[in-house]
This record gives structure tokens, C-alpha cells and sequence, in this order.
């Protein structure tokens, strides 16, 4: 049976192995890339580009995995309409459209980069209505836990 604290546990365990997946990409990149080059039958004049694009890239992906993980752990800890989470939530939907913006750059000279700019702002937009949502929840309980 599929309960709350499975559903936890899956997505702390797959915010950690994103984390993983983030660092061992960042420090493979130039294998990877050459890899993929190679395989691709592109031209090595834009292994630079790429290379510069998917590092900076990681930075903002690091910072959204780490206030995802701490984000979970409110949750977990039953502090869900709290203002922190909120900053949480603000900070993940900046990482979005920092990396949006990055590849927006890319788009110059790697068209199939616009997909992920696409995706990664259409996240960032969501995330904001949620951190909306929530900041707006957190004055109705803080209004309702002074009327008594």
C-alpha cells in the first residue's frame, strides 16, 4: 500500500540520487561530451560551448537539489505552511529560471537547447504559483490562529 511516508522516502532517495547523478555529470562532463560527439558525428568546435553551458548548468541544479532535500525534510517533519518553505520554494523556481536563462544563451548556436529552456522556465513558473499559494495559506493560518 502506497502511504505518505513512502512517497517521502522516494522522493528523498530520488533527490539524492539526483544529487549523485548532478556531481558524477559536472566531473564527467568532458567524457561525456567527447562521447558524445563523437557518437553524435558533430563538430568539435562545440565541445567548448557545451562544456561551459552543462557546468555552469549544475550550479543552480546543485542548489535546487539541496533546497529540495530540505524542503522534503520540513515536510517529513510536518512543517509544511511555514515561511522557510516558502523561501524554499522561491529560491527553487530562481534556480529554474537560471537555468533557463543559461540555455537561452546556448539557443545561439544549439537550437534543441530551446526545449529545455521551455521546460526549465514552465517549471519555474509553476513553482512561483505554488510558493504563492502557500505564502497566501500561511497569513490565513496566521490570521486564524490569532481569532480565537
Amino acid at each position: 500500500m502506497w502511504t505518505k511516508s513512502h512517497s517521502l522516502t522516494l522522493s528523498r532517495f530520488m533527490t539524492s540520487l539526483f544529487l549523485l547523478l548532478v556531481t558524477a555529470g559536472a566531473l564527467g562532463m568532458p567524457l561525456i561530451l567527447n562521447w558524445y560527439i563523437g557518437y553524435a558525428g558533430k563538430n568539435s568546435d562545440i565541445y567548448l560551448r557545451l562544456l561551459y553551458t552543462l557546468r555552469i548548468s549544475a550550479i543552480p541544479a546543485f542548489i535546487a537539489l539541496i533546497c529540495l532535500g530540505r524542503l522534503l525534510k520540513n515536510i517529513d517533519g510536518g512543517q509544511i505552511f511555514v515561511s522557510r518553505n516558502v523561501r524554499l520554494l522561491r529560491i527553487l523556481s530562481w534556480c529554474c529560471f537560471t537555468a533557463a536563462g543559461i540555455f537561452l544563451v546556448m539557443t545561439f548556436n544549439y537550437v534543441t537547447g530551446l526545449f529545455v529552456v521551455i521546460s526549465a522556465a514552465f517549471m519555474g513558473l509553476i513553482l512561483r504559483v505554488v510558493k504563492n499559494v502557500i505564502a497566501q495559506a500561511i497569513e490565513l493560518k496566521q490570521e486564524n490562529d490569532l481569532t480565537v
